[in-house]
């Protein structure tokens, strides 16, 4: 069953990697990123569970993991919201257009 977590998170990781060098779509990267974020939590709580012995570090590992991935998405949404009121679209190679 261990190992079924262990390869599921590995799976993840490949997907998100598979993800973020194909796409062009700033949202897909993103939502690729994001994958990755799920993963390591996966990872950490299988090691957490069924490792040696959890250190105390643990718990505000996870909490720093689920608190980058909070600022990512609501970073993502202020993009979208700047994006759409300037009329940019989400492709990578398009960003340039953006005045800052």
């Amino acid at each position: 069953m261990l190992d079924y977590v262990f390869f599921g998170a590995v799976l993840l990781v490949a997907v998100a990697l598979a993800g973020l060098i194909s796409e062009r779509h700033f949202v897909s990267m993103v939502l690729a990123v994001e994958l990755v974020f799920i993963a390591s939590t996966v990872l950490l709580a299988y090691f957490i569970t069924y490792g040696s012995s959890p250190g105390p570090s643990a718990v505000p590992m996870l909490i720093a993991i689920w608190a980058a991935a909070t600022v990512e998405v609501i970073a993502l949404v202020t993009l979208y919201i700047y994006m759409k009121a300037h009329g940019s679209q989400f492709d990578i190679s398009k960003l340039a257009k953006l005045k800052w």
